[in-house]
């Protein structure tokens, strides 16, 4: 029996133990250590980092001597770290590749990479940041040259741990200030900003946050959404889709999920508009929380339905298109993955000989062709949605 190894099994068992952080501090190594080996690599850190020039104030390491740190990069290095300046230049919220920023002309030159980072045994990273007022928490997978360089699959990968990050981070800091842990998990899921339904492996609702109350039994935000959330039928104490082929995937995954099984396609579900158009993400994780005696099945755990939006204005209906998604030509593709990939416009346009001009002329057909409002929108739907080039939607 060949047991599958945390890459194989996608991004959704790293965004659980980061969850499981969330509720029992002891457990971030853990959460760091899975992310590191989801990212190919055995080294991986999450820091706050409140300006330019400052050491992090606060910091988790995993596959790194945590002393030669202290010693190396917060005490000197932080301060001439050129993915810093890539990342504060860039968008929070985002992983970025730092292998196509920074090229070895580049790498040759540094003292951070001569004198810190090639030392240590490492050459490649793929980093996001998240804004919460106080500073940039930087979240970091690292990879040594042997391992090679990231491909686009696993930064979709840890850019799905990242989206959660925000809600790992509510709910670690309501869990600080609950004094009893048995009411400590459902206190701190309401809070979320992200709508959550917790169910057993039989799709029987345990919890609904209040997020998920208002996204499904109030009137709908957004127009477009809808027709997806009314795919979404609660009856009888049960969730289920009205989309036949969509139910039974659910029921599978969450199955899996409540099993402890790891599964072969891990990446979300998705809810489309009255016009066909993918509006809102189901994503099925497993919570480190018992169901208790009552639940479906021996020794049952609670699978976590997380539903996200995928625009938050009213979109255009969704172009009827052949072969690429929305109808894009072959430049117009290139460019929509290329700003999932974080690559700003000038850089986009600077890598392929065009003028910012065209770059621009092409967004706004973009634009026009998947009814975004702004680039950031075709950046984040291009990113959570992984189809191929000749795919439709």
């Amino acid at each position: 029996m060949i047991v599958p190894t945390m890459e194989n099994d996608g991004a959704d068992p790293v965004i659980a133990a980061f969850y499981r952080a969330a509720l029992e501090p002891g457990q971030w190594d853990a959460a760091l250590s899975a992310f590191a080996r989801l990212a190919g690599g055995d080294v991986a850190c999450c820091f706050l980092k409140a300006e330019a020039g400052q050491a992090p104030s606060r910091a988790h390491i995993s596959g790194l001597d945590e002393q030669a740190w202290e010693a190396g990069y917060r005490r000197y290095y932080h301060a001439i770290d050129p993915g810093y300046t890539v990342l504060v230049r860039g968008v929070p919220g985002r992983m970025y590749l730092m292998q196509d920023y920074i090229g070895e002309r580049a790498v040759t030159r540094s003292e951070y990479f001569q004198d810190f980072y090639l030392r240590t045994g490492l050459r490649y990273s793929c980093s996001g940041t998240l804004s919460d007022g106080s500073g940039l928490t930087i979240l970091s997978a690292h990879r040594t040259a042997g391992q090679g360089r990231y491909d686009k699959r696993t930064r979709l990968q840890l850019q799905r741990v990242l989206d959660h990050l925000p809600n790992v981070f509510r709910l670690r800091d309501t869990a600080q200030q609950a004094q009893v842990h048995g009411a400590l998990a459902w206190a701190a899921l309401d809070e979320l900003p992200r709508a959550i339904l917790l169910v057993d492996a039989c799709l029987q609702l345990v919890f609904m946050n209040r997020a998920a109350q208002c996204l499904l039994c109030g009137p709908p935000l957004v127009p477009a959404l809808a027709a997806a959330t009314a795919t979404i039928v609660l009856r009888g104490g049960s969730v289920g889709l009205r989309a036949s082929p969509l139910q039974q995937r659910l029921a599978q995954r969450v199955r899996q999920v409540c099993a402890g099984q790891a599964c072969a396609s891990p990446a979300p579900l998705y809810l489309a508009d009255g016009a066909g158009r993918p509006a809102l993400e189901i994503g099925i994780l497993p919570l480190p929380i018992p169901a208790g005696p009552g639940a479906c099945g021996d020794a049952a755990r609670l699978a976590m339905l997380a539903l996200r939006p995928l625009f938050r204005t009213a979109a255009r209906p969704w172009p009827l298109a052949a072969e690429r998604p929305c109808g894009l030509t072959a430049a117009q593709w290139a460019l929509a993955q290329a700003l999932a990939d974080g690559v700003e416009p000038t850089e986009y346009a600077r890598r392929h000989g065009v003028r910012i001009s065209t770059v621009r002329s092409q967004i706004q057909a973009i634009l026009a062709k998947t009814g975004t409002r702004r680039s950031s929108e075709i950046a984040s739907l291009f990113s959570a949605m992984e189809w191929g080039a000749g795919a439709p939607p």
